[in-house]
Protein backbone atom coordinates (compact mmCIF):
# COMPACT_ATOMS: atom_id res chain seq x y z
CA UNK A 1 0.00 0.00 0.00
CA UNK A 2 0.99 3.25 -0.92
CA UNK A 3 1.14 5.61 2.14
CA UNK A 4 2.66 9.25 0.76
CA UNK A 5 -0.92 9.35 -0.79
CA UNK A 6 -2.29 9.75 2.78
CA UNK A 7 0.24 12.52 3.84
CA UNK A 8 -1.04 15.81 3.46
CA UNK A 9 0.92 17.51 0.97
CA UNK A 10 3.90 20.16 2.67
CA UNK A 11 3.70 23.81 2.88
CA UNK A 12 6.39 26.24 0.69
CA UNK A 13 8.33 26.34 3.83
CA UNK A 14 8.53 22.69 4.66
CA UNK A 15 9.25 21.95 1.27
CA UNK A 16 12.07 24.85 1.45
CA UNK A 17 13.18 22.97 4.65
CA UNK A 18 13.24 19.31 4.06
CA UNK A 19 15.57 20.41 0.81
CA UNK A 20 17.71 22.91 1.71
CA UNK A 21 20.02 21.89 4.04
CA UNK A 22 22.71 19.14 2.92
CA UNK A 23 25.65 21.31 2.37
CA UNK A 24 24.92 22.95 5.51
CA UNK A 25 24.60 19.43 6.65
CA UNK A 26 28.20 18.74 5.43
CA UNK A 27 29.73 21.74 6.75
CA UNK A 28 29.43 24.31 4.53
CA UNK A 29 29.94 27.75 6.42
CA UNK A 30 29.39 31.72 5.78
CA UNK A 31 33.56 31.88 5.49
CA UNK A 32 32.80 29.09 2.51
CA UNK A 33 30.83 31.33 0.69
CA UNK A 34 32.83 34.49 0.92
CA UNK A 35 35.67 33.01 -0.11
CA UNK A 36 33.78 31.48 -3.30
CA UNK A 37 33.30 34.98 -4.01
CA UNK A 38 36.15 36.40 -3.39
CA UNK A 39 38.23 33.81 -5.46
CA UNK A 40 35.80 34.98 -8.13
CA UNK A 41 36.66 38.47 -8.10
CA UNK A 42 40.64 37.93 -7.61
CA UNK A 43 41.57 34.99 -9.63
CA UNK A 44 43.92 34.42 -7.55
CA UNK A 45 44.19 32.63 -3.39
CA UNK A 46 46.22 35.11 -2.48
CA UNK A 47 44.42 38.21 -3.41
CA UNK A 48 41.54 36.04 -2.28
CA UNK A 49 43.23 35.69 1.01
CA UNK A 50 44.12 39.25 1.42
CA UNK A 51 40.11 40.64 0.62
CA UNK A 52 38.99 38.24 3.32
CA UNK A 53 41.99 39.51 5.84
CA UNK A 54 43.29 35.50 6.29
CA UNK A 55 46.44 33.36 5.57
CA UNK A 56 46.51 32.05 2.01
CA UNK A 57 46.58 28.64 3.66
CA UNK A 58 43.66 29.03 5.74
CA UNK A 59 42.19 29.92 1.92
CA UNK A 60 43.43 26.72 0.47
CA UNK A 61 42.02 25.14 2.69
CA UNK A 62 38.50 26.64 2.75
CA UNK A 63 38.39 26.06 -1.13
CA UNK A 64 39.77 22.35 -0.53
CA UNK A 65 36.63 21.84 2.14
CA UNK A 66 34.27 22.85 -0.42
CA UNK A 67 35.68 21.01 -3.29
CA UNK A 68 35.08 17.85 -1.19
CA UNK A 69 31.47 18.97 -0.05
CA UNK A 70 30.25 19.07 -3.68
CA UNK A 71 32.68 16.65 -4.69
CA UNK A 72 33.12 18.93 -7.41
CA UNK A 73 36.61 21.10 -8.83
CA UNK A 74 35.43 24.83 -8.06
CA UNK A 75 38.63 25.85 -9.85
CA UNK A 76 41.90 25.10 -11.74
CA UNK A 77 44.97 25.86 -10.74
CA UNK A 78 47.36 28.06 -13.39
CA UNK A 79 50.58 29.54 -13.64
CA UNK A 80 48.84 32.43 -14.19
CA UNK A 81 46.48 31.99 -11.20
CA UNK A 82 43.18 30.88 -11.10
CA UNK A 83 40.57 29.46 -13.58
CA UNK A 84 37.29 29.27 -12.21
CA UNK A 85 35.36 26.05 -13.48
CA UNK A 86 31.52 26.31 -14.42
CA UNK A 87 30.97 24.30 -10.86
CA UNK A 88 32.80 27.12 -9.34
CA UNK A 89 31.15 29.95 -11.07
CA UNK A 90 27.63 28.81 -10.64
CA UNK A 91 28.67 28.13 -6.36
CA UNK A 92 29.67 32.04 -6.80
CA UNK A 93 26.99 33.70 -8.30
CA UNK A 94 24.52 31.47 -5.64
CA UNK A 95 27.33 32.55 -2.65
CA UNK A 96 26.96 36.26 -3.89
CA UNK A 97 23.10 36.45 -3.91
CA UNK A 98 23.14 34.59 -0.15
CA UNK A 99 25.40 37.08 0.63
CA UNK A 100 23.77 39.89 -0.44
CA UNK A 101 20.47 38.82 1.46
CA UNK A 102 21.62 38.26 4.61
CA UNK A 103 23.34 41.53 4.58
CA UNK A 104 20.18 43.33 3.04
CA UNK A 105 17.95 41.69 6.27
CA UNK A 106 20.44 43.01 8.50
CA UNK A 107 19.88 46.26 7.42
CA UNK A 108 16.40 45.81 6.99
CA UNK A 109 15.88 45.14 10.56
CA UNK A 110 17.99 48.06 11.31
CA UNK A 111 15.75 50.09 9.17
CA UNK A 112 12.40 49.00 11.14
CA UNK A 113 14.45 49.46 14.65
CA UNK A 114 15.31 52.58 14.06
CA UNK A 115 12.40 54.25 11.92
CA UNK A 116 14.37 55.22 9.60
CA UNK A 117 16.25 53.77 6.47
CA UNK A 118 19.41 53.69 4.33
CA UNK A 119 19.20 53.12 0.65
CA UNK A 120 22.32 53.26 -1.80
CA UNK A 121 21.72 54.41 -5.61
CA UNK A 122 24.17 54.77 -8.40
CA UNK A 123 23.10 57.32 -11.40
CA UNK A 124 24.41 58.89 -14.35
CA UNK A 125 24.45 62.79 -13.89
CA UNK A 126 20.71 63.71 -14.97
CA UNK A 127 18.76 61.21 -13.33
CA UNK A 128 20.82 61.87 -10.20
CA UNK A 129 20.10 65.75 -10.74
CA UNK A 130 16.81 65.63 -12.31
CA UNK A 131 15.05 62.35 -10.22
CA UNK A 132 17.05 61.27 -7.32
CA UNK A 133 17.80 64.36 -5.44
CA UNK A 134 14.26 66.16 -5.61
CA UNK A 135 12.93 62.27 -4.97
CA UNK A 136 15.02 62.07 -2.24
CA UNK A 137 14.31 65.60 -1.03
CA UNK A 138 10.87 64.97 -0.86
CA UNK A 139 10.92 61.86 1.59
CA UNK A 140 13.49 63.66 3.71
CA UNK A 141 10.65 66.47 3.82
CA UNK A 142 8.22 63.89 5.40
CA UNK A 143 10.79 61.16 7.43
CA UNK A 144 14.13 62.66 9.08
CA UNK A 145 15.61 59.46 9.51
CA UNK A 146 16.12 58.45 5.98
CA UNK A 147 18.83 58.49 4.17
CA UNK A 148 20.23 58.10 0.51
CA UNK A 149 23.85 57.53 -0.50
CA UNK A 150 24.14 58.83 -4.19
CA UNK A 151 26.90 57.87 -6.05
CA UNK A 152 27.29 59.44 -10.20
CA UNK A 153 29.60 58.41 -12.23
CA UNK A 154 29.20 56.22 -16.05
CA UNK A 155 27.12 53.34 -16.58
CA UNK A 156 29.55 51.19 -17.00
CA UNK A 157 30.89 51.19 -13.96
CA UNK A 158 27.15 51.52 -11.97
CA UNK A 159 26.55 48.46 -13.26
CA UNK A 160 29.64 46.48 -12.19
CA UNK A 161 28.59 47.67 -8.70
CA UNK A 162 25.06 46.86 -8.76
CA UNK A 163 25.73 43.14 -10.15
CA UNK A 164 28.11 43.20 -7.14
CA UNK A 165 25.32 44.20 -4.10
CA UNK A 166 26.46 48.15 -3.94
CA UNK A 167 23.30 50.11 -4.96
CA UNK A 168 19.72 49.26 -4.65
CA UNK A 169 19.29 50.36 -7.82
CA UNK A 170 20.77 52.83 -10.34
CA UNK A 171 19.67 54.43 -13.22
CA UNK A 172 21.68 54.36 -16.25
CA UNK A 173 22.48 52.25 -18.82
CA UNK A 174 23.13 48.55 -20.04
CA UNK A 175 26.10 48.71 -21.81
CA UNK A 176 26.25 46.57 -25.02
CA UNK A 177 28.85 43.57 -23.94
CA UNK A 178 26.53 43.09 -20.67
CA UNK A 179 23.85 40.64 -20.56
CA UNK A 180 20.03 43.01 -20.00
CA UNK A 181 18.24 39.71 -18.62
CA UNK A 182 20.44 40.26 -15.50
CA UNK A 183 18.27 42.94 -14.80
CA UNK A 184 15.26 44.55 -14.06
CA UNK A 185 15.07 47.46 -16.50
CA UNK A 186 12.14 50.64 -16.77
CA UNK A 187 13.00 52.65 -19.60
CA UNK A 188 12.72 56.23 -18.13
CA UNK A 189 14.18 58.98 -20.91
CA UNK A 190 16.55 60.08 -23.71
CA UNK A 191 19.50 62.84 -22.15
CA UNK A 192 19.78 65.57 -24.40
CA UNK A 193 23.01 67.33 -24.72
CA UNK A 194 23.69 70.91 -24.22
CA UNK A 195 27.19 72.61 -25.02
CA UNK A 196 28.87 75.51 -22.56
CA UNK A 197 31.48 77.45 -23.13
CA UNK A 198 32.65 80.60 -21.29
CA UNK A 199 31.36 84.17 -21.22
CA UNK A 200 31.89 85.92 -24.47
CA UNK A 201 32.96 83.00 -26.25
CA UNK A 202 33.25 84.08 -30.39
CA UNK A 203 30.75 81.32 -31.15
CA UNK A 204 28.33 83.03 -29.17
CA UNK A 205 28.35 86.02 -32.05
CA UNK A 206 26.45 83.07 -34.04
CA UNK A 207 22.94 82.33 -33.30
CA UNK A 208 22.44 79.35 -34.45
CA UNK A 209 26.02 77.72 -33.88
CA UNK A 210 26.91 74.57 -36.72
CA UNK A 211 28.31 71.86 -36.37
CA UNK A 212 31.20 72.97 -38.80
CA UNK A 213 31.95 75.62 -36.67
CA UNK A 214 32.12 73.64 -33.45
CA UNK A 215 34.60 71.50 -35.22
CA UNK A 216 37.34 74.61 -35.54
CA UNK A 217 37.47 74.56 -31.61
CA UNK A 218 38.98 72.82 -28.74
CA UNK A 219 36.76 70.23 -26.66
CA UNK A 220 36.66 69.04 -23.21
CA UNK A 221 35.69 65.64 -23.50
CA UNK A 222 35.07 62.50 -21.49
CA UNK A 223 37.20 59.98 -21.68
CA UNK A 224 37.43 57.58 -25.06
CA UNK A 225 34.56 54.93 -24.74
CA UNK A 226 32.08 57.44 -22.62
CA UNK A 227 28.55 57.17 -24.08
CA UNK A 228 28.24 60.96 -24.63
CA UNK A 229 31.13 61.23 -26.10
CA UNK A 230 30.61 58.30 -28.77
CA UNK A 231 27.13 60.09 -29.55
CA UNK A 232 28.90 63.41 -29.92
CA UNK A 233 31.56 61.87 -32.50
CA UNK A 234 28.93 60.32 -34.22
CA UNK A 235 26.90 63.50 -34.87
CA UNK A 236 30.42 64.61 -36.55
CA UNK A 237 30.81 61.29 -38.42
CA UNK A 238 27.14 61.35 -39.98
CA UNK A 239 28.04 65.30 -41.14
CA UNK A 240 31.68 64.13 -42.47
CA UNK A 241 33.39 66.76 -40.21
CA UNK A 242 36.75 66.04 -38.56
CA UNK A 243 36.16 65.02 -34.84
CA UNK A 244 36.27 67.27 -31.95
CA UNK A 245 40.21 67.42 -30.99
CA UNK A 246 40.08 66.78 -27.15
CA UNK A 247 43.43 67.60 -25.22
CA UNK A 248 42.00 67.66 -21.74
CA UNK A 249 39.62 64.03 -21.45
CA UNK A 250 38.13 64.52 -18.19
CA UNK A 251 35.00 62.76 -16.48
CA UNK A 252 35.34 65.67 -13.67
CA UNK A 253 33.15 68.15 -13.59
CA UNK A 254 35.28 70.77 -11.35
CA UNK A 255 38.07 70.13 -13.67
CA UNK A 256 35.57 70.67 -16.81
CA UNK A 257 34.37 73.96 -15.84
CA UNK A 258 37.95 75.12 -14.95
CA UNK A 259 38.76 74.47 -18.30
CA UNK A 260 36.29 76.07 -20.19
CA UNK A 261 36.24 79.45 -17.55
CA UNK A 262 40.26 79.53 -18.76
CA UNK A 263 39.98 79.05 -22.05
CA UNK A 264 37.79 78.70 -25.87
CA UNK A 265 36.90 75.33 -25.11
CA UNK A 266 33.89 73.91 -25.86
CA UNK A 267 32.11 71.12 -23.11
CA UNK A 268 28.96 68.97 -23.49
CA UNK A 269 26.92 68.94 -20.61
CA UNK A 270 23.39 66.97 -19.56
CA UNK A 271 20.70 69.01 -19.93
CA UNK A 272 19.13 68.94 -16.59
CA UNK A 273 22.85 70.07 -15.16
CA UNK A 274 23.32 72.96 -17.60
CA UNK A 275 20.91 75.44 -15.68
CA UNK A 276 22.54 74.73 -12.41
CA UNK A 277 26.57 75.96 -14.29
CA UNK A 278 24.66 78.95 -16.25
CA UNK A 279 22.81 80.54 -13.55
CA UNK A 280 25.69 82.75 -12.57
CA UNK A 281 26.24 83.78 -15.88
CA UNK A 282 29.88 83.25 -15.85
CA UNK A 283 29.23 79.99 -18.44
CA UNK A 284 26.66 80.07 -21.39
CA UNK A 285 24.91 77.19 -23.31
CA UNK A 286 25.46 77.67 -27.09
CA UNK A 287 22.52 77.92 -29.20
CA UNK A 288 22.34 74.91 -31.54
CA UNK A 289 21.44 73.86 -34.90
CA UNK A 290 20.56 70.52 -34.43
CA UNK A 291 19.52 68.54 -30.81
CA UNK A 292 21.74 66.15 -29.49
CA UNK A 293 20.82 62.75 -27.90
CA UNK A 294 21.85 59.91 -25.52
CA UNK A 295 19.78 57.00 -26.25
CA UNK A 296 17.38 56.43 -23.11
CA UNK A 297 18.37 55.92 -19.33
CA UNK A 298 16.69 53.10 -17.51
CA UNK A 299 15.86 52.50 -13.42
CA UNK A 300 18.07 48.65 -12.78
CA UNK A 301 17.68 46.17 -10.60
CA UNK A 302 19.39 43.30 -9.89
CA UNK A 303 17.46 40.37 -11.66
CA UNK A 304 15.79 38.17 -8.60
CA UNK A 305 17.00 40.65 -6.08
CA UNK A 306 14.22 41.78 -3.45
CA UNK A 307 14.37 45.76 -2.86
CA UNK A 308 14.26 46.60 0.86
CA UNK A 309 11.35 48.80 1.91
CA UNK A 310 13.03 52.13 1.92
CA UNK A 311 14.65 51.15 -1.80
CA UNK A 312 11.42 50.27 -3.02
CA UNK A 313 9.78 53.43 -1.84
CA UNK A 314 12.25 55.47 -3.62
CA UNK A 315 12.36 53.35 -7.01
CA UNK A 316 8.44 53.59 -6.54
CA UNK A 317 8.56 57.65 -6.27
CA UNK A 318 10.71 57.96 -9.18
CA UNK A 319 8.67 55.89 -11.92
CA UNK A 320 5.95 58.08 -10.49
CA UNK A 321 7.23 61.33 -11.02
CA UNK A 322 8.61 59.78 -14.73
CA UNK A 323 4.80 58.99 -15.20
CA UNK A 324 3.47 62.15 -14.31
CA UNK A 325 5.78 64.01 -16.17
CA UNK A 326 4.80 61.96 -19.46
CA UNK A 327 1.25 62.63 -18.96
CA UNK A 328 1.28 66.09 -18.07
CA UNK A 329 3.46 66.15 -21.64
CA UNK A 330 0.80 64.89 -23.25
CA UNK A 331 -2.07 66.84 -21.95
CA UNK A 332 0.06 70.14 -22.97
CA UNK A 333 -1.70 71.86 -25.60
CA UNK A 334 -0.22 72.57 -28.53
CA UNK A 335 1.63 76.32 -28.80
CA UNK A 336 -0.14 77.99 -32.22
Amino acid sequence: MNNTANQPEMSPAQTLLSGSGNLFKRGLKISHLRMIVAMEENGQISLAAAMLKTSQPAASRLLSEMEDMLGARLCERGARGVEMTNAGRALAQRARTMLIEMREAEREIEDIKNGGGTVFIGAVTAAAVDLVVPVVRDIQSRNARFEAQVTIGPSHILIKSLLAGEYDFIIGRVPQDVDPRLFNIWQIRSEKIRLLVRKGHPLLAHNPVSLAQLAQYEWILPPPGNLMRRTIEDVFIAQNLPLPHSGLNTASLLVTLAAIMDSDAVAPMAEEVTPLLTRGGAITELPLTEAIEIKPYSLLTAAGHRLSPSAQMVSDHILAKIDLAAKTQTKMPETP
